[in-house]
């Protein structure tokens, strides 16, 4: 049996077909990239993208997935309460929110919140999740027995972003780490690991153009990815860390693995991903398997000057 929300995502998506046919409708605007550094997030922006989702063979409708930054106050340190995050005064935390959306744009599908900041190059550090109840923070795996131990704050996306020549069957930017519950209500410790989440970028070029209802991006960067999420000792707790593995939750064993095209002044303006839920299907050996894209619609974020 699907979950409810493998349910309603039978009732999202937007074909690639009526992006281009939008596009083609008015003057086209070829627009290429200037930097290879990520866009300074600020509070108030936001991405909007339709979104195509298929679920087996299945059917075809429509959904919008929106991203938006807001400015929030920093977080104490759930083991060190004399430390907050991020440390660096000059440095802003932001409070990123991806919601997925059916197609009226009211109902909410899934959503992600995340607490983040950025250096000067603009190399994304993640600090905590909320699932809108409370924060899980991170651990290293081989820390999740300690209690007492540091919080892990990864990098999750490198800048500036650079193309690599190692082989497609190997990733760079490999990532892994544990999110753990009860962080903050005991003080100096947090509770046991909910699951262990994995993720590995391989940028592998910037010569193919994409096409999406803003115009035609010449040069973004193409980004395989792979990675997903194991559940640990607390299957029973449902949260969502990141958008790719929408196809369960954090009792679900996860995968999701796509390509995705990076306009660094703003951000992915296109990605396709293919989310896999071991844990349903209906029977052994058999999976859930969503495949879903996503495609630049809107933004409030200055775009590189247009070509054409």
């Amino acid at each position: 049996m699907l979950k409810k929300m493998g349910m309603i995502l039978l009732a999202l998506t937007i074909t690639p077909l009526l992006s281009s046919c939008l596009v083609e409708e008015k003057d086209v605007e070829t627009i290429a990239r200037t930097t290879p550094n990520l866009r300074l997030y600020q509070a108030g922006d936001f991405i909007e993208y339709n979104v195509n989702i298929i679920i087996g063979s299945g059917a075809i409708n429509q959904g919008t997935l929106h991203v938006k930054w807001e400015q929030t106050p920093d977080l104490i340190d759930p083991i060190d309460n004399n430390i907050t995050h991020p440390e660096l005064a000059e440095t802003t935390l932001l409070k990123e929110t991806t919601t997925l959306y059916e197609s009226d744009g009211i109902e909410i599908v899934a959503a992600v919140i995340r607490y983040i900041s950025q250096d000067s190059d603009g190399n994304i550090t993640l600090y905590a999740i909320d699932d809108g109840t409370g924060l899980y923070w991170l651990y290293e795996p081989a820390n999740t027995g300690d209690l007492s131990s540091d919080v892990f704050l990864p990098v999750i996306f490198n800048s500036p972003v650079v193309i690599t020549t190692v082989d497609n069957s190997t990733l760079n930017s490999p990532l892994k780490f544990a999110v753990m519950e009860g962080c903050g209500e005991t003080a100096g410790l947090c509770g046991i690991d909910i699951y262990e989440f994995s993720d590995g970028f391989h940028v592998v070029g910037d010569t193919t153009s994409v096409t999406t209802n803003m115009g035609i991006f010449s040069n973004p960067f193409e980004i395989t990815f792979t990675g997903g999420t194991i559940p640990s000792n607390s299957p029973a707790i449902a949260i969502l860390g990141d958008i790719r593995d929408v196809c369960g939750t954090s009792s679900d064993q996860v995968s999701h693995s796509g390509n995705m095209f990076v306009v660094p002044e703003i951000g992915m303006v296109q990605m396709t991903n293919l989310c896999q839920n071991f844990s349903t299907g209906g029977g052994i050996g058999q999976i859930e398997e969503v495949r879903y894209i996503i495609n630049l619609s809107d933004t409030n974020i200055p775009l590189p000057p247009s070509s054409s």
